[in-house]
């Protein structure tokens, strides 16, 4: 797809293709009103009648905005479309007519000549560094934001989260994409989801979205910015003109830019949690490709097991803590790194060699990856018939199917952590109903890990259990679950793991963050007393000074607090 300003513009001045062109015009809803010195949208006005080779009466009753900039003879050009092509006049003037009762006309000189771009939906206009337009997508409840890459008459191109873009697929259909530019020019459509990828690194997704609205006003308002995007890309180009900037991309000067605000937003709760987020990225790149038919890239999981593994060597308590902030991401990818997490922390105290560790940690960030691969309605259901089952179940082995090209990863492994995950002793687990002596070692730990992890998160049928009830759950299921797994798991994360909200005798309630040798919080992010719980704090508390928080009381729920890590 060819650029604006990569084709050439024709130039008409024939007196006669001029006057067909104006003809072509005359029409409620042809012809747009564009200022050339203020950020103004195209404004629809009426083509009353011309005197060729004299004068044009245009009538703008209908967009009486536009009237004190004719009258201060502020220049405008008129386009609209004719002639397969679109078109556009030279800048011209027009001063006020009286006489017609009711009405604003105004009278303009007769365009000696149109510019006009042929072929119009190929155009795209690529937004270059630094020309930041941020996006909203409305789906369902959710509101998804991102930024503008290009814009043609016919769609555009996006740049998404990746955690955000594993919920669009091919062919869906969005209601409201709306992209507001620095000026607060607005540009709101309807369309179809083209295709979904994520970039080159990996770190964004990139989102192909068509325009369904023909309307030639929804047209007009995509030509006008897309001549504005080409205008602005074109003053930084090594070509030796002199433009002025593009009042679309200056922001009015009482108000914020919006892209700043906009790229302000992704926060971290903690500088590891940021760097975890790398893995997250690309988890969610690998969500997206077997969304897409596509099996499992062998050196980006690599490249994800490498870097959590390095994490958690580094700072094992921070990098528990970050696994409880990535609250942006998939259930799907959270899920995913923190039983890799605290599967790889529990099973490293058992001295195990690296390469099998980073085996370890592959297999658990994957293991309910193949979840991605079945229907919303099935995952987003408060029960299940045993036909609903059978489809739950078969996730694990659309996994399987998907990890042929990684053949680094050892296949014993690989069937302790991603199968037998989801077994149970006494042989109620899924897919293959294994039980007793037939069940690996490795394979009972991942079950522990990936029970407690699952049961902190609400789900569609329940809501979120809090530490106490799921360390309960494991003690008097002895016949489904591993006692001597589940007692080294409590001892190994303590009854107030790190990542907890606790509350206090004193009244503080704060983020545990780590904890001494006898599992009690060393280090505690106090961010509110209950005694003024509208007071946001930000006070940290280190060894002696936990003290004075008081006694631990409880564990608190977060959501029900009020209170986001993120």
């Amino acid at each position: 797809m060819e650029t604006l300003s990569e084709t050439p513009t024709q130039v008409i001045e024939h007196p006669r293709e001029v006057a067909d062109i104006l003809d072509a015009l005359t029409q409620p809803g042809d012809i747009s009103l564009i200022f050339e010195d203020q950020s103004s949208v195209p404004h629809s006005v009426l083509l009353v009648e011309y005197q060729e080779g004299e004068h044009l009466i245009l009538d703008v009753t209908a967009a009486p905005e536009v009237a004190s900039g004719l009258v201060a003879e502020r220049p405008f050009r008129l386009s609209g479309q004719a002639r397969g092509a679109m078109v556009s006049t030279h800048p011209l003037t027009a001063s006020p007519m009286n006489g017609t009762p009711g009405r604003l006309r105004f009278l303009c000189p007769y365009p000696e000549a149109f510019d006009a771009w042929h072929r119009r939906h190929a155009f795209r206009a690529e937004l270059k560094s630094g020309m930041q337009v941020p996006v909203e997508i409305t789906l369902d409840t959710r509101v998804i934001r991102g930024e503008l890459l290009n814009l043609s008459l016919g769609g555009c191109l996006l740049q998404l989260p990746l955690g955000e873009a594993v919920h669009l697929e091919q062919g869906q259909i969005l209601d409201r994409v709306e992209a507001i530019f620095p000026s607060g020019q607005r540009l709101e459509a309807r369309g179809e989801v083209r295709h979904v990828t994520s970039d080159d690194r990996w770190q964004r997704a990139l989102v192909g979205f068509a325009f369904d609205d023909a309307a030639p006003r929804f047209e007009r308002l995509v030509w006008y910015l897309v001549k504005e995007i080409e205008r602005e890309s074109a003053r930084d180009a090594v070509s030796g003109r002199n433009l002025a900037p593009s009042p679309l991309f200056q922001p009015p000067a009482d108000k914020p830019s919006l892209a700043a605000q906009t790229a302000s937003e992704t926060r971290y709760a903690t500088p590891m949690a940021r760097r975890l987020s790398k893995v997250a990225d690309l988890l969610n790149a690998q969500v997206l490709e077997l969304r897409q038919g596509q099996r499992l890239d062998s050196a980006r999981l690599s490249k994800a097991s490498d870097l959590l593994l390095s994490l958690l060597e580094q700072d094992r308590e921070a990098l528990l803590f970050a696994t409880v902030c990535l609250q942006r991401e998939p259930v799907v990818v959270q899920h995913g790194i923190a039983v890799a997490a605290r599967l790889a922390d529990l099973v490293a105290s058992r001295q195990v060699p690296r390469e099998l560790l980073k085996a370890v940690v592959a297999s658990a960030l994957v293991h309910d990856l193949g979840k991605a691969l079945l229907p919303d309605a099935l995952l987003s259901a408060r029960q299940f018939d045993d036909e609903q089952h059978r489809q739950l179940t078969g996730h694990v082995e659309a996994l399987r199917e998907r990890l042929g090209e990684c053949r680094w990863l050892a296949p014993d492994v690989v069937k302790s952590v991603v199968v037998e995950i989801n077994e149970r002793l006494d042989g109620s687990g899924y897919p293959q109903g294994l039980s007793g002596e037939s069940l690996s070692t490795l394979g009972r730990a991942a079950a522990v890990v990936d029970v407690v992890d699952a049961m902190a998160r609400p789900r569609p049928d329940r809501p979120a259990r809090s530490t106490e009830v799921i360390y309960r759950h494991l003690l008097t299921h002895g016949e489904r679950f591993d006692s001597q797994w589940a007692q080294r798991y409590i001892r190994r994360f303590g009854l107030q793991p790190i990542g907890s909200l606790a509350a206090f005798a004193s009244g503080a309630v704060g983020w545990i963050h780590r904890l001494d040798e006898k599992g009690n919080p060393a280090l505690v992010h106090v961010v509110r007393n209950r005694f003024t719980p509208d007071k946001r704090l930000d006070q940290w508390a280190r060894g002696r000074e936990v003290e004075r928080l008081g006694r631990f009381e409880q564990l608190l729920d977060p959501a029900g607090e009020g209170l986001s890590l993120c």
